[in-house]
């Protein structure tokens, strides 16, 4: 009987159905492969057939303690400014989009939750990551922006060293689906101890790569 190899999976969400989302899986040889997905529906199918150990969402996965949701017309208010998750981030001089009330990325903080509750519902395990982090922790700074050409390069070319098995078109890796990439890598150093879990688990944790 063939040995079943765990997988992991990277999603680098979209706000909305109306952007692809990219996503990534990984075994636990380092074979790796993506697609992009639009719904959620699409995305929950995938998560089915793969059958993950992890599963890897680079988006805010809860609210700050204190906090039912993000709208600034409602009277719940957060036991601190940050999740303590962000407040970590800072300390360790990494910037990041804040969870709160005034936050620009609320509908993807929404889609994300709802997407991990649906996940955990069929029994994944599914853990926050943030890919700037990753990088950070994994290759030092500075790190160029990946919305630049150099960027994108060095981006294709740290994660082909990190992953020998990896192959793509010319033009097919874009910087979404390397995000999904790097996801699924953080997945599998968590799975293996090389990462680690900063914040308060009740509003959110994120993983980020240990650097030794």
């Amino acid at each position: 009987m063939a040995k079943i190899r765990t997988r992991f999976v990277g999603i680098d969400l979209a706000s909305s159905a109306r952007k692809a989302s990219a996503y990534a899986r990984l075994t636990d040889e380092l074979e790796i492969s993506f697609d992009l997905l639009r719904t959620d529906s699409d995305l929950l199918k995938a998560v089915e057939g793969d059958k993950p150990a992890l599963v890897a969402i680079d988006a805010p996965l809860g609210l700050p303690r204190g906090a039912c949701c993000l709208e600034e017309s409602c009277g719940c208010q957060p036991l601190s400014k940050l999740r303590e998750c962000e407040q970590e981030l800072a300390k360790r001089g990494i910037p990041c989009f804040f969870t709160t009330k005034r936050s620009i990325i609320k509908p993807l903080v929404y889609r994300a939750i709802g997407l991990k509750e649906k996940l955990e519902t069929q029994g994944y395990e599914v853990i926050e990551i943030y890919p700037y982090a990753s990088k950070i922790c994994l290759w030092g700074r500075p790190i160029p922006s990946k919305l630049k050409p150099e960027g994108l390069h060095f981006l294709r070319r740290k994660l082909s060293e990190l992953l020998p098995r990896l192959s793509f078109k010319e033009g097919e890796l874009n910087h979404d689906l390397c995000d999904a990439i790097l996801a699924a890598y953080t997945a599998w150093l968590f799975y293996h101890g090389q990462a680690e879990a900063i914040g308060n688990p009740v509003e959110g944790q994120i993983v980020i790569p240990i650097v030794f």
